[in-house]
């Protein structure tokens, strides 16, 4: 289910698993209905209690007083959809996206943040053939692709305790992380409109049902790699890294997309990207990191000009291609100014975080 409830007949299908991580905990948003009655019956009974109790004449009415809370402290008391509004119209200030069929760039001052470029359809027909040979592993994965066709949440909170009880105010930020890596996916996918596999070949026949949007970049490496970042930023991990267990589910994650046969590889590698991008930007609005170091993918020849490199996506495969720094570069860090709510918001994840062990 979605936090979007508008989206819930799409969830199993489009990108927006960043509203999944919090709607099995309801009650943590704080809606203060009565558990268990009905909505119509609650209404009646409390018209019948105002009509009991209600004065007849004018009632009495407290002088407003000048609010005393800063935004932060408002934040932490609205309701959940709405606390991740609120942060994400936050996180957007000072960005500004360019989305086409040649590029696609997300840019601050000073450069630009992220900037991708597509493959050609000569790469497309290429991997089209290993998605078909991923199709050996689907009932293998069958359960893992349904779940996290629908929540990618529940993988990561197998690998760190990240819950609401705990963690409230990290759920939080992993929402609107999430949220963020979908924001900018989607306007990649409209720029670049690149076939699903399954359009390219009939014989690929995608074992769950296929999304509207285009392929390229992958939604879930996205959204994946940017939690692995954010949460390995604060468990003091190195991401992305080959021994880090959050950059490992994500890559797992998104390969499973490709053995979906929704996917792309290089989906995946452009999506990943994008995540990592996300990531950065997430952590130094929040003050969690000095800046937002850039990075650029050239998805034609994002493997490399190695005579034995294949266009498979693996994590061993994306480290490999981020060590040689040819078309996978990293720039300049750039400077970005902290994000008032979001700043606060990290100061009580590191101390939930710190408190964790009860």
């Amino acid at each position: 289910m979605s936090l979007v409830n508008a989206h819930n007949a799409h969830n199993a299908h489009n990108a927006h698993n960043a509203h999944n991580a919090h709607n099995a905990h309801n009650a943590h948003a704080g809606s203060g209905g009565a558990s268990g009655v009905d909505p119509g019956t609650l209404a009646q009974a409390l018209i019948v209690a105002h009509d009991a109790l209600a004065p007849m004449g004018e009632v009495k009415v407290h002088e407003p007083q000048a609010p005393t809370l800063d935004h932060a402290a408002r934040l932490r008391r609205i309701e959940f959809p709405f606390a991740v509004s609120a942060l994400l119209s936050e996180l957007g200030e000072g960005l500004t996206v360019t989305a086409g069929p040649d590029a696609f760039a997300i840019s601050a001052r000073g450069g630009d943040l992220v900037r991708i470029t597509p493959p050609t359809p000569d790469n497309l027909k290429s991997e089209a053939q290993l998605v078909a040979g991923y199709a050996e592993l689907r009932a293998e994965r069958l359960t893992e692709v349904l779940a996290q066709s629908q929540h990618i949440h529940p993988f990561f909170s197998a690998v760190l305790p990240m819950v609401p009880a705990w963690t409230p105010s990290l759920v939080l930020l992993i929402a609107v992380t999430e949220e963020l890596a979908t924001a900018m996916v989607q306007r990649a996918k409209l720029g670049f409109g690149l076939p699903r596999p399954h359009v390219l070949s009939p014989d690929i026949l995608p074992m769950i049902a296929c999304p509207g949007h285009s392929s390229f970049p992958s939604g879930h490496a996205a959204q994946s790699f940017a939690v692995a970042g954010v949460l390995s930023a604060l468990t003091g991990k190195t991401s992305p890294d080959i021994n880090n267990p959050l950059d490992q589910m994500a890559a797992r994650i998104a390969v499973n997309r490709t053995v979906a046969g929704l996917h792309y590889p290089c989906d995946s590698a452009a999506g990943a990207v994008l995540g990592i991008a996300v990531a950065r930007w997430v952590l130094a609005r929040a003050g969690a990191a000095s800046g937002a170091g850039q990075v650029s993918l050239d998805a034609e020849g994002w493997v490399g000009d190695a005579p034995d490199a294949t266009r498979d996506f693996h994590l061993p495969a994306l480290l490999k291609v981020w060590d040689a720094k040819h078309h996978l570069k990293q720039g300049k860090t750039l400077q970005v100014g902290k994000a008032p709510m979001l700043a606060s918001l990290w100061t009580e994840v590191t101390r939930e975080w710190g408190e964790r062990w009860g």
